[in-house]
């Protein structure tokens, strides 16, 4: 049975078609509607709808779709988006259902990757953690074998909760000082790499310098992300007594030793040594989209 799988990111939108074996069989990709959700959804429901008529065994009123946060997931309501402002307060699920006859099922984003990323890994464990920094910080988390999504969908929001309690940077969206997403995620990066050198600096091109160490202080810098985020990791390796992690996301698969450095730091600094701390670097291109297949039997 193929399913119908939508990932909405902050700048675009993939419509897949899911084979059961967490294949991508089809898919078609759109810059994200950032201003507009009725013409984002309209648009969605229309390569549904032609996935429906031109594929066999596609089960043809289910509708997966992966939303980042804040949003309530049970309802399909977007909450409080940072990157996707204009979205807020909008009802997903009333305009699905209004205009098609689609049943749709929503989830975190990053509660869809590890989803993916546990059915993918070679050793069955019972807990697992999913850690994924890009643009943003998610977290995700299974246990027992089970998606542990909280009342709304949300649970895994650690992206404005406080890692340097000294930060001199206030976020924008939380008006707090020092959250994860402005300290680790791929934006902090660049930003910090912009006020060294007094010019724009990509993410791509500071982590660059770091390998060339060709400035003190991004190299500096970069130090203290990596620590930052080692502690992080240890903090979830403590709260929820699990042992395994999988970090995705495309500052993570950049060159920076985040496997290493991790596994080292909780070694060194976690109280409970009953087994060796172990992180993979996920491998999966399309983590959220196939993970997405489960989601209306979850």
């Amino acid at each position: 049975m193929l399913k119908i799988c939508v990932d909405i990111g902050g700048t675009k939108t993939i419509v897949g078609l899911i084979s059961q074996d967490l294949e991508v069989v089809a898919y078609q990709k759109f810059t994200t509607y950032s201003d507009n959700p009725e013409k984002e959804f309209a648009e969605i429901v229309r390569v549904a709808q032609e996935y429906v008529q031109q594929y066999d065994d596609v089960a043809t009123t289910t509708l997966n779709i992966a939303m980042p946060g804040p949003c309530d997931y049970s309802k399909g309501i977007f909450i409080n988006l940072p990157n996707l402002q204009q979205y807020n307060g909008f009802h997903a699920g009333d305009y699905i259902t209004e205009h098609s006859g689609f049943q749709p099922y929503f989830v975190n984003d990053t509660n869809a990757a590890i989803l993916a990323e546990y059915r993918h890994l070679q050793t069955p464990v019972e807990d697992l953690i999913y850690l994924t920094i890009s643009t943003g910080v998610g977290m995700a988390y299974v246990r027992n074998g089970k998606l542990v999504a909280g009342s709304e969908g949300n649970f895994g929001e650690i992206g404005h909760t406080i890692l340097k309690s000294d930060s001199a940077y206030q976020c924008p969206v939380c008006k707090q000082y020092g959250c994860v997403e402005n300290e680790i995620s791929g934006v902090a990066i660049s930003r910090k790499a912009s006020e060294i050198l007094q010019k724009p600096v990509s993410t791509q091109e500071a982590i660059a310098m770091y390998n060339n160490d060709s400035n003190a202080t991004i190299t500096e810098m970069i130090e203290e992300v990596l620590l930052l985020t080692q502690q992080l990791c240890t903090n979830l390796f403590s709260i929820f007594n699990c042992h395994n992690i999988v970090l995705g996301g495309g500052v993570i698969q950049s060159t920076l030793p985040y496997k290493a450095r991790i596994e080292g730091y909780a070694a060194t600094h976690q109280l409970i040594q009953t087994q060796p701390f172990k992180v993979k670097i996920s491998e999966l291109e399309s983590n959220v989209l196939t993970g997405l297949y489960d989601i209306d039997t979850q």
